[in-house]
Formats: C-alpha cells, structure tokens, sequence
C-alpha cells in the first residue's frame, strides 16, 4: 500500500510539474528582465493563474449545486462563462501577458458584481470587489491601479441608484438595505481601497530598489563570470601554445646539438695528432656545454608535458616507486655507497607516473647535494593525516640556508657553480608543479651541514 501511494504521488508530481510548465510558458512572456518589480508583478499574476484553475473546479460542484437548489440559474451561467473564460486565458497562446491580466480582472469583477446582484449587499460579492482591488494593485503597473478605484465607485452608486429607486431589477434573494447602510457600506469599501493604493506602492517601491540592486549585482556578477571564462579560455588556449611551442622548440633544438656535439668529437678523434692540450681543452669545453644544453632541453621538455592531470587514479604502491626510482639511480648509489631506507608505505589513489618522478627527482636531488666523503643517507617516511598523506625526504647533505627555500623551486634556478654540483635547475621545479597538479603541497625544511627535509602531501582520493 505504501509503494502505491509513493507511486501515486509520484504521478500526481509529474503531472502538476507538466502544468506548472504549460502555464508558465504560455502566459509568462520570456525575455530579458528590464525591471525586476514588474517582474515580479508578472510573476504572481501567473502563478495565480496557476492555482485559479484547480482552486475553481474544487469550489464550481458545491457552487452550481447551490445555485441549482435556490433556482439561481443566473449563477449557473455566470460560473461556466466565468470557468471557460479563465481556462482562455490560463492555456490560450498568443495573447499578450497585459491582455490576460485585464481579462483576468473583468472576469472577477464580473462575477463579484454578479454576487451582489443575486446574492445581496451583505454577501461574498463585496469580498469579491475588495480582493480584486488589493489584486489590481499588485499587479498592475503606475496608474493602471487607480482603475479600481473608480470600478469601486461606479459600481456602488449603480447598486446605490437600484436601492434608491426600490431595487426593481434586484433578484427576491437578495438581502434588503437601505441607501444610507448602502452608503456606510460602500464608504468603508472606497476607504479601504485608497488605502491598499496608497500603501502598497510605498512598500513596493522599498521592495523595488532592492531588487534593483539585487539584480544589478547579479548582472555584474554574471559579467564578471563571462569575463573570467574569457580569461580562463585564452590563458588555456595559451597554454597550450606554449606547450606546444615548447615541445617543438625542445625536439626540433636536439638534432643540432647532436650534430655539433658529434663533429667535435670527431675532430677529436680525426685531429688528435694537430691539436696541442689547449685546443682538446676547449673542444671538451664546448662537447660538455652541448651536453648540459640537451640535458637542459630534456629536462625543459619534460616540465612541458606536466600538464592538468586528466587520467583517472589507480593504487599506487609508494614502497615500489622508491624501489624504482633506486633501480634507476643505482650507479650514482653504489658510487657514493648511499644508504636508501624507507618506514612504513601505503598504497595510495593517485597517479604513478607522475609520482614516480617527484621520488626519482627527490632521491636524485639528495644524491647530487650530498658531502664529500661523507656516505648519503637518504628515508622517505609517511604520515597519514586524515584527508590527505604526509610524505618526508630525509637526508643527510649539505642543507640549504632558509633565505634560498622558494628560490630552489623556481625553474632554471641554481644555487651552486655547475662546475661543483651538475644539473640544470629543474628538478625540484618539476616536483613543485606535479605535487601542486595533484592537490597537494610541497615545502622543506633546513639547516646548512646538517641536512635536508622534503615534504610533500597527496589528498587522498575515494578508489573508483
């Protein structure tokens, strides 16, 4: 029983949601929002109409069944007009949101009138009058509110004239009054009716410059966004242009450097016997700066293709990247006889591959930097702290003085000669924007002689 009901209202939902739609596209005219009050006058005008419709089929059956046992097919006739003619004006397109509004009025100003007739002096029908004049000023712009007042006016001195002349015209139902109740009556009518003018424009004209101001702020925001997607677009289209310019620059700057490097070494070679020690110097000299400037252009290349990270996560086993990135630096480790030990590794969601350089980078860094004569020993350590994983490089080098901590991860930045400390700036470089790609951080701490710690942390991600 309780999944029927569900089932049923569920329809019942889609149904009113499918009306609600109808109604609003047909009668609420689309189009830039020049002025929010009016707006907004539109809008309960519609809505309105919206519950009107339902509100009338509730309330016809008891209504005809009334007027049909008191003999009043008067009222009978006047409902179905009334009926069809809100129905018109709810479902009918075309027809222009101000016409509606006035049809709307007549309508209900019509069957108060109506009211009074069949009914009396004392029945619904002044209520009718009174609910349409609070309606008309809400909805209508200016002047146009005025209009009700004089509807007001007119029609109680008609009824105040059939009073006056014995009500000739009046149906046997109606109750009977005298001109001055009829005049007590309509006075208080015509008060208030000044009063619902009056006042309501006062609160609307409040209520009209905060929504001015609501709505210039929205514009604004909403240029402000278009502005930044621009921005957005042309950083990102940039870019990519520089990426892609790096990229080719880096590959297409590798052949001529092969080129000049190879014929210096086979002058050489050929021209051994010709060239005294201070021309093979010079030749070592320059074979040695075209190697650094295609480590360079390498090293340039692959900080090009960092790019956002678009591919999806997978677990990643850090203890098998350190082992890697050891396999990999295995020459320099047995030549320094380095210690490389490391605590307690998750697996994490993340990406390898870019992973595995900010550890290749991280090892490779405390190998060049560490003291003479003095065998490295380098850890990594982990933390796990809730939303994210806390790693730590440890080792035991020369340190780095405080003054240079943002400085080392700038691109191309040295801090030593390279003739004592090879390398071309870019390492921690490339760690720095991988880390930060990732959503994570990368910082460090140290003292000169005593060593270095590099920490870097990885939101944790929920496994697909």
């Amino acid at each position: 029983m309780e999944k029927g009901r569900t089932v049923g209202e569920g329809l019942v939902g889609r149904a009113w949601k499918k009306y609600r739609h109808h109604v609003f596209s047909t009668c609420l005219e689309a189009g830039k929002i020049k002025d929010p009050l009016n707006y907004w006058r539109d809008y309960l005008f519609v809505t309105t109409l919206l519950f009107i419709i339902p509100l009338c089929l509730i309330t016809l059956i008891p209504g005809v069944y009334l007027s049909y046992i008191t003999s009043l097919n008067g009222l009978i006739v006047v409902d179905g007009v009334a009926i069809a003619g809100l129905l018109l004006i709810t479902h009918l397109p075309g027809i222009r949101l101000v016409i509606r509004k006035w049809l709307f009025i007549g309508i209900t100003y019509g069957i108060g009138i109506v009211l009074i007739y069949y009914l009396g002096n004392f029945g619904p029908g002044l209520l009718y009058l009174l609910a349409i004049s609070v309606f008309m000023v809400l909805v209508l712009p200016g002047k146009s509110r005025w209009v009700s007042l004089y509807l007001n006016m007119a029609s109680c001195l008609v009824f105040g004239w059939l009073i006056q002349a014995g009500n000739p015209f009046q149906s046997q139902y109606a109750a009977s009054v005298d001109i001055k109740t009829w005049v007590a009556i309509f006075t208080n009518l015509i008060f208030l009716n000044v009063v619902f003018i009056v006042l309501i424009p006062i609160l609307f004209k409040g209520l009209q410059t905060s929504l001015e101001e609501q709505y210039s702020l929205r514009e604004e925001l909403e240029q402000q966004k278009n502005a930044l997607k621009r921005s957005l677009a042309e950083v990102e289209s940039k870019n990519e242009e520089l990426e892609h310019f790096t990229y080719v620059a880096s590959h297409d700057l590798q052949e001529p450097l092969r080129m000049v490097t190879g014929f210096l070494q086979l002058i050489e070679k050929r021209y051994a016997n010709l060239i005294d020690e201070k021309g093979k110097s010079y030749i070592m000299h320059a074979v040695d700066g075209a190697n650094r400037m295609r480590q360079l252009i390498l090293d340039l290349l692959k900080y090009s293709r960092i790019q956002s990270i678009q591919d999806p996560a997978h677990e990643v086993d850090m203890s098998v990247l350190w082992e890697e990135a050891k396999t990999t630096l295995a020459e320099e480790i047995e030549t320094l006889k380095a210690e490389i030990t490391h605590g307690s590794l998750p697996k994490i969601t993340s990406h390898s591959s870019f992973l595995s350089l900010v550890i290749q980078n991280l090892m490779g860094n405390a190998l060049k930097y560490s003291k003479k004569d003095v065998p490295p020993k380098i850890h990594l350590s982990c933390e796990d702290q809730g939303s994210k994983w806390l790693f730590k490089v440890t080792d035991n080098g020369i340190g780095i003085h405080p003054d240079y901590f943002q400085k080392i991860f700038v691109l191309f930045q040295r801090l030593h000669q390279k003739d004592k400390y090879q390398g071309t700036g870019m390492g921690l470089a490339i760690v720095k924007k991988i880390i930060e790609n990732l959503g994570g951080e990368v910082w460090l701490e140290s003292r000169e002689g005593l060593g270095t710690s590099f920490f870097f942390t990885i939101p944790k991600i929920d496994p697909q």
